[in-house]
């Protein structure tokens, strides 16, 4: 009969067929989830080696922390990368320096440590190739750690690098860490005690989940360009929605280089001079690269998600021109790459500041060309 309502023993049951359903369907999903997880975990176990249990990422697997700070991992190894005894990208070396070769470390960030290339077209690898085919007897170290500001780099040459009595020194710079400074900043960081980046958000503990990097590794590259894109966009998307959730009004709050910025860094440039003359070292100073798009200055938000572009682009411009200018008044060479990939960054570039294969290889080449005419002045080269 029309409206006769529905008694409550039937309604009760129809619910609890209903909640059922739901537990049976959630038990699976949770169930089939750790099915591809710990997949995942023995997949990247036989192939790379790492752990079946705990969390295997870029940071925990080749970066450890001492009193200087950040270090390369002894023998570390993620996937692609792998570090030698001393934590160093490529090939063992040895403590001592043998006096028939010029040994050159390489100094900075990803962007040098190696992230898009494939294993062995790092710009410091290639270069050591382009200096042993132009007859040069080179010993390159690629002694980059990712996410180190200049002072750290200064730190981790006094007090591990010039240990392996380099004859030439290729630090290459960073500005981010600029932003914002104060002196009440610069005090405060000096105070800090030595840590890794902070893994605790849920971005970084997305990526302690294996199963949605081997997704992404393995399944997405199947799928056509255009929902490649819009899958990569989504991720970048969430991820921006929850750094912007955490941040609130500070997210991009940085918007100009102010000159105490650009003091601290000529400040840092001395000390670094001063580290470098020393030891009798010979420096050579590198700009990085920067490829102004939209979608890179959306992807670099993530990691600096103070910044916001405008203040990039300041720096871009200002920085650079104050490293040039103390590279001048102090005799040092000094290449700002952004002039070496200028009109080819879809060529050279993969995003904001890393290099792709052919990137790599022409950075090499470019800085190879400061290197040995220095080096021939300075007799270390014969």
């Amino acid at each position: 009969m029309a409206g006769r309502p529905i008694p409550s023993s039937i309604f009760n049951s129809e619910m609890k067929n209903v909640w059922k359903g739901a537990i049976r369907w959630t038990v699976f999903a949770m169930c089939f989830m750790a099915t591809i997880e710990m997949a995942s975990r023995i997949d990247q176990w036989w192939t790379y080696g790492a752990p079946v249990l705990g969390v295997y990422t870029y940071d925990t697997a080749l970066f450890a922390i001492d009193e200087f700070g950040i270090h390369g991992r002894p023998d570390g190894r993620y996937e692609k990368w792998r570090l030698n005894a001393f934590g160093f990208r490529g090939d063992d070396v040895s403590l001592e320096k043998t006096s028939d070769r010029v040994r050159i470390v390489c100094v900075g960030a990803s962007e040098t440590f190696g992230f898009y290339e494939k294993p062995g077209n790092e710009w410091p690898r290639r270069l050591e190739q382009d200096l042993l085919n132009e007859g040069v007897q080179a010993e390159v170290i690629n002694a980059a750690i990712a996410g180190m500001s200049l002072p750290q780099r200064i730190q981790h040459l006094k007090h591990r690098l010039l240990r392996f009595k380099p004859d030439v020194v290729i630090m290459m710079l960073e500005y981010g860490s600029y932003a914002g400074l104060t002196n009440e900043v610069i005090q405060a960081r000096k105070r800090a005690l030595p840590s890794l980046p902070d893994r605790q958000n849920l971005v970084a503990g997305l990526k302690s989940i294996r199963v949605l990097s081997r997704l992404k590794d393995i399944a997405l590259p199947q799928l056509p360009a255009p929902l490649q894109e819009a899958v990569g966009k989504m991720e970048r998307t969430f991820k921006m929605g929850l750094v912007k959730r955490d941040l609130g009004a500070r997210f991009g709050s940085f918007t100009h280089v102010k000159p105490f910025e650009v003091e601290a860094l000529k400040a840092d440039l001395e000390q670094l001079s001063e580290v470098a003359g020393a030891a009798g070292v010979q420096l050579i100073l590198v700009s990085p690269a920067m490829w102004n798009t939209e979608q890179n200055f959306f992807g670099i938000a993530l990691s600096w998600p103070y910044l916001n572009e405008s203040w990039w682009r300041d720096a871009q411009t200002l920085l650079p021109l104050a490293v040039k200018e103390f590279a001048q008044r102090r005799g040092i060479p000094y290449l700002d790459l952004s002039e070496v990939v200028g009109g080819r960054e879809e060529e050279l570039m993969k995003d904001f500041l890393h290099f792709s294969d052919r990137g790599a290889a022409e950075v090499a080449r470019r800085i190879g060309q400061q290197i040995i005419p220095s080096q021939l002045s300075h007799g270390a080269i014969q």
